[in-house]
């Protein structure tokens, strides 16, 4: 199925990750909303994706207290919103380089990554392992009440366990909040795929991450990939989003990618139509 003339709101669409998902949904014929504190990451992700016309870029961010206003300066009135992927934690974010300038709330949030946790006091354990699931239940809050009243609205989590390479090493704190963005997708695809008789059923499902995204020149070399993993990431959002979940156990439903073959056969399954109006567009690997 197509995306055309449905409109999509990509949470943390800046980064890698994001961007793949963004471009996928393009492709597939959706106008695209994507967010950010951050007006130099907006721009280079337009600069990016050949600046296509159908890219909606929103400077404001989701976090808690700010959310609304994102949300309202950017649809207005209208309620016309049709899918929303939300992204979180496949690939972890970095510090920001010295003198860079402002840069999105992933890359903002207050977490003592490299801190003992043991050493930390009750608050500052209690607000920095919260940080990117209140960030997402802040997203969801403001952007769910818009997809009510759109037949065939989907919200798709894509979660990771943060390291970007599952298995490997990451901070205790990284840990932590990856797996509360987890916990909240599990919770809102329960809820959400149960009948609401005062408004249109949301498809909720989630993409789970287990590739690794941070590849060594050397497992590049043993085990190449004839696209890059963010892209096909992507394309299988744009998928999920367009697919009908009428089937018994699609609403609600955990996809977990944990190899190539499992991706592969995902992309078959939830395969969106591709947009002969954008011919081509950039890869980024």
């Amino acid at each position: 199925m197509s995306l055309a003339n449905q409109t999509c709101w990509v949470v943390g669409g800046v980064g890698v990750i994001g961007r793949g998902i963004t471009r996928g949904l393009l492709k597939a014929g959706a106008t695209v909303i994507v967010n950010s504190r951050s007006e130099s990451r907006l721009e280079k992700l337009n600069s990016d994706l050949g600046k296509p016309e159908r890219l909606v870029i929103a400077h404001g961010s989701l976090l808690p207290g700010k959310a609304e206003k994102t949300v309202l300066n950017t649809l207005g009135g209208t309620s016309i919103l049709n899918h929303v992927i939300a992204h979180g934690a496949v690939r972890w974010w970095s510090g920001p380089q010295k003198n860079s300038g402002s840069v999105d709330e992933t890359y903002s949030l207050d977490i003592r990554s490299n801190q003992n946790i043991l050493h930390m006091n009750l608050e500052d354990f209690s607000i920095g392992s919260t940080q990117l699931a209140s960030l997402h239940f802040s997203a969801a809050q403001a952007l769910i009440p818009r997809l009510q009243s759109m037949k065939g609205s989907t919200y798709t989590f894509c979660t990771g366990d943060g390291s970007g390479h599952p298995g490997g090493h990451q901070s205790a704190m990284t840990d932590i909040n990856s797996h509360h963005v987890m916990g909240l997708a599990s919770a809102l695809r329960n809820q959400l795929s149960q009948p609401d008789p005062y408004s249109e059923t949301i498809s909720c499902r989630e993409v789970r991450v287990g590739l690794p995204i941070n590849r060594s020149e050397e497992e590049r070399q043993l085990e190449p990939r004839e696209r890059p993993l963010s892209q096909d990431i992507g394309t299988l959002c744009a998928g999920i989003a367009a697919s009908p979940t009428d089937k018994e156990g699609e609403n609600g439903a955990l996809l977990k990618i944990e190899s190539q073959k499992t991706l592969d056969e995902l992309l078959i399954k939830y395969l969106a139509v591709d947009d002969d109006y954008l011919k081509s567009m950039p890869e980024h690997w």
